[in-house]
């Protein structure tokens, strides 16, 4: 059946890009434009996700709290970049930091290094193994070629193993036969004053298909709330291509890679009171090669090959870290009587060296490799003519810092016609230590003659959580469908620093702090999403998510890391986007968030967005348009993150920009 569905999406895309690629427009072709934009938007997103079972499914028979943002949503946001598509997505807290960094988490825990959600850009992971964290100005695809962005909003371990713990996000890159021909993308915005893209796409025979793209952009500084500028602009270049080769329907080899150079700035927490901001520029670049082979066996089971490289080097003015990665991971899918049995196993190598710049910032060793060792398998159990399906499955995995990891899940799923889906799971997931937490030593002035010292510890422990989740779905037509969960999750071993006894040498006071795991908590919440088509030209899409979340030290008291991290989320959010085709093909589309305050000094606040476009026909887009229109700017994450970044405010933004296909 999966194939079967697999097989009718890539028809229902082959068709569209067909479309897509008649040189003139013979009459008729405004009438096929108008078309594809009544569709709704569950019909022009991706009718089937992966990254739930790690094989395509239709969505409402998906056991998980999933979210996809559609390449026609991404066209018509109005965004210019990964972090800010996030935004629409229920149980997701997408903050802006600065200029060129976001604070982006699922369901708590929220920071820059936000460490239990899991990024990868087609299944490789760029979740950094140095900070537990994601650098989101590197992850700049051009948003022309991407086909959809997937979201799991609970763990996800049990697939793709450790630091899924409360999320995952596949962004899913357009193949290289629905990318053919030129594309020339630019335009200005008082954010962004110069922004550009160039793709090329071509074959070397009907069965090989090719791209490359090259894109630039140069984001301005923000203002701090005082008015003074924040020193946080970004000079970015990009480069890549992809390749896709089908020598026949039953195998498919991919070879695509990336290449980044750019430079950014930031303002530091010096905390010196006379100069209490440090001015801090980073260096960056690194690449990337990923190979993809799918083959679909005589038995029509169905075997995947894995492999990637990744490397990357960031110069700071405290520390110069350079990073190399390789993964190898395998995968293998087979159906026994009413069984869907997924298994695989997998290798990662990571090899970090970091250069000391400065005597308050160092790490002990300086150069490490880690492995990484799993094995998973998944079984899907049909019964009662596939009405009921238990999931169940586990992932265990061997790490250099902990040693052994097992990860399981079970969930249930009942679909007693196609117009319900109700679904219950139950999942443990673990954040495995990264470099900062066994080998960091930091020194900070906190004081005339007083010094914070925060060491990591060789005997710190994984985190974990077991969380507990309820959906429901609800299709009662093609142009209507709600999606709500529920959940729970108890949080067992979670990072704190730990005073020590401090040392006193003279007048000066030292007082050392050790990383440790003395911290529990739990959090609940509600997370509900809408689509609603209301007529052949209207669409709207709403999201709503309740939060909460309670943090302790594990003998009951308070804990000021604890209540840092409680004080990160905000309890409510809610976002609204209207869809509207006017005639003469233009399109007018508003976009509405809220965030409820934070506690860590953080309003709440309004951002309402408004886009202006006109696509006269399948080669020519135009759009204008403005973001944030309710302030002047507005501050959306703490103004000290971890006593390092300093906040910025995140500005009202007017913007123009033009796409041509040919």
């Amino acid at each position: 059946m999966a194939n079967k569905l697999k097989s009718v999406n890539k028809i229902q895309r082959l068709a569209l890009f067909c479309i897509a690629l008649r040189t003139a427009a013979p009459a008729g072709a405004d009438d096929t434009l108008s078309h594809l934009k009544a569709l709704s938007l569950q019909e022009l997103s991706a009718t089937t996700v992966s990254i739930a079972s790690k094989n395509q499914q239709p969505i409402s028979e998906t056991p998980s709290a999933v979210f996809v943002i559609s390449h026609e949503e991404i066209r018509r946001s109005g965004m210019q970049s990964i972090p800010e598509l996030l935004r629409k997505v229920p149980g997701l807290e997408v903050a802006r930091v600065d200029a060129n960094q976001w604070a982006i988490s699922s369901r708590g825990f929220n920071g820059i290094n936000a460490n239990k959600l899991l990024v990868m850009m087609d299944g490789r992971t760029v979740y950094d193994p140095l900070n537990s964290g994601v650098y989101w100005n590197e992850q700049d695809y051009p948003l022309e070629d991407i086909d959809r962005i997937e979201v799991i909003r609970g763990p996800g371990a049990t697939l793709w193993g450790s630091n899924a713990v409360n999320g995952v996000i596949n962004i899913v890159t357009r193949s290289a036969q629905e990318s053919q021909g030129v594309l020339l993308s630019g335009g200005t915005s008082k954010e962004e004053p110069g922004l550009g893209t160039f793709r090329y796409g071509g074959h070397l025979s009907p069965d090989f298909n090719y791209r490359v793209y090259g894109k630039y952009n140069h984001r301005e500084d923000f203002h701090f709330g005082n008015g003074e500028k924040a020193n946080d602009s970004l000079d970015m270049g990009r480069a890549g291509f992809r390749s896709d080769w089908t020598p026949d329907a039953r195998k498919n080899l991919i070879v695509q890679g990336d290449y980044f150079n750019g430079e950014m700035q930031q303002s530091l927490n010096s905390l010196d009171p006379v100069s209490p901001i440090s001015p801090d520029s980073t260096k960056k670049y690194g690449g990337n090669l990923l190979l993809r082979w799918q083959q679909t066996l005589e038995n029509d089971s169905r075997l995947q090959i894995r492999s990637y490289f990744d490397h990357a080097v960031r110069n700071q003015s405290r520390l110069d870290y350079r990073r190399s990665t390789f993964d190898l991971d395998l995968q293998h899918d087979f159906s026994w009587r009413a069984h869907n049995v997924t298994w695989g196993a997998g290798y990662r190598f990571n090899s970090d060296q970091l250069t000391q710049k400065q005597a308050l910032l160092r790490f002990d060793p300086t150069q490490r490799d880690v492995h990484l060792f799993n094995v998973f398998a998944q079984d899907e159990w049909r019964f009662l003519a596939d009405e009921l399906r238990l999931i169940y499955g586990s992932k265990v995995e061997h790490n250099d810092f902990t040693g052994f990891e097992i990860q399981p899940s079970a969930r249930l799923l009942w679909l007693p016609n196609r117009q319900h889906s109700v679904w219950g799971a139950v999942s443990r997931a673990v954040r495995v230590p990264a470099r900062v937490d066994h080998d960091v030593n930091v020194l900070f002035n906190v004081g005339p003659g007083t010094t914070a010292n925060v060491m990591g510890d060789d005997n710190f422990d994984s985190e974990s959580a077991i969380s507990y989740e309820l959906g429901y779905r609800f299709f009662p037509s093609d142009a209507f469908n709600l999606d709500t969960t529920l959940f729970y999750s108890d949080y067992g071993r979670l990072s704190t620093t730990e005073p020590q006894t401090p040392l006193v040498n003279g007048d000066n006071i030292t007082i050392p702090f050790l990383i440790a795991n003395k911290a529990n908590g739990e959090a609940y919440g509600w997370e509900t999403a809408l689509n609603w088509r209301v007529s052949e030209r209207w669409r709207l899409q709403g999201s709503y998510s309740l939060f909460a979340i309670a943090l302790h030290q594990r003998d009951g008291s308070l804990d000021s890391a604890a209540t840092v991290a409680e004080g990160n989320s905000a309890r409510n959010r809610f976002n609204l986007s209207s869809y509207f085709n006017l005639p003469y093909q233009l399109e007018f589309d508003a976009h509405w968030y809220y965030t409820d305050h934070l506690i860590n000094q953080v309003p709440a606040y309004h951002r309402l967005d408004l886009r202006l476009g006109w696509q006269p026909n399948l080669h020519f887009e135009l759009a204008v348009g403005a973001q944030n229109l309710l302030d002047n700017r507005h501050l959306e994450f703490s103004p000290y993150i971890d006593n390092a970044v300093i906040s910025s405010e995140f500005e009202r933004n007017y913007y123009l920009k033009a796409t041509v296909r040919y």
